[in-house]
């Protein structure tokens, strides 16, 4: 793994895992923009409504992420307060930055006059490409790392690694033990899930508000859920800790391995939930739809 994708003359190191998250958003915004132009979005002024979501992805990454690791890893930051805004690897929390974009979200529904509703399910498509190069950024970087395992696909970190230099992983030599790659599970899963979404997209066109973001959260819900079953780093927040050896060495696991439940866990069967329950409450302003349209 490379923490550092490259050097460049008169500029220095490019860090791999934000360089990844600056790609994975370049990539996302031809999207983005054609879901608020064929939406109708931004009132005539679709570049200017992509700039300021653009502005709030930046911002709700950045600090929410950032604000949910530290509440939910307290203890170091009480210890010493100056890592709050060190950037020294010690993290973010997915579901902290998802959490700040739907609260600007609202804010940019407010100021272009259009639903919530629309907002979301415009992103929802493209949310998934964008945050798939992001969980290679943390590949690279060797944060967000899997359990010990002796699957032939683990991987080992350098001592360059976040993984290695957390002093939570047992090293063999200049490197960690093997590990589940769970950064690239998860970038595996988000790119299929992006994949599905998109198509049902072109297919099926705009349908009823919160189909869409239903769909992403029925998706992520359950990926995120069965992914952290595998993550080995052992300070993240623990709701309750229940454990099944035989199940878990069928896994490729340590024997001791917690199955349940993180608090990502908890929030990702919560999203499961959310999701569910939204398709089915447009599943007949869906078909509703969907006949309309055969009709004429």
């Amino acid at each position: 793994m490379r923490p550092v994708l490259l050097e460049l003359p008169g500029w220095g190191p490019l860090n791999a895992y934000g360089t990844l998250i600056l790609l994975g958003g370049l990539l996302a915004m031809p999207g983005l923009y054609w879901e608020l132009r064929t939406r109708g979005l931004g009132r005539g002024r679709p570049g200017t409504m992509l700039l300021d979501l653009y502005l709030i992805l930046i911002f709700s990454v950045a600090v929410g992420g950032r604000v949910v690791h530290v509440l939910t890893t307290p203890g170091d930051y009480f210890e010493h307060p100056s890592r709050l805004w060190a950037l020294d690897g010690t993290g973010f929390v997915f579901f902290g930055s998802l959490l700040a974009t739907l609260g600007g979200f609202y804010w940019l529904a407010r100021r272009y006059e259009t639903t919530y509703a629309q907002i979301c399910d415009a992103g929802a498509t493209w949310m998934p490409l964008g945050h798939a190069l992001g969980r290679m950024g943390c590949a690279m970087a060797g944060c967000c790392w899997g359990a010990p395992t002796d699957v032939p696909w683990a991987i080992r970190f350098g001592p360059e690694s976040v993984a290695y230099l957390a002093g939570e992983v047992p090293h063999q030599g200049a490197q960690t033990v093997a590990l589940h790659p769970t950064q690239l599970y998860e970038a595996i899963g988000l790119l299929t899930l992006f994949a599905v979404l998109l198509v049902i997209r072109r297919r099926r066109g705009i349908e009823a508000p919160w189909r869409q973001a239903s769909r992403y959260a029925v998706g992520y819900g359950v990926l995120r859920t069965i992914l952290e079953i595998f993550r080995g780093d052992p300070s993240r927040t623990l709701l309750v800790e229940l454990r099944a050896s035989t199940l878990a060495q069928w896994l490729g696991l340590p024997p001791d391995q917690p199955l349940l439940l993180s608090f990502s866990q908890a929030i990702a069967l919560g999203l499961l939930a959310l999701g569910l329950w939204g398709l089915r409450r447009t599943r007949d302003a869906s078909s509703a739809r969907g006949t309309s349209a055969s009709s004429g």
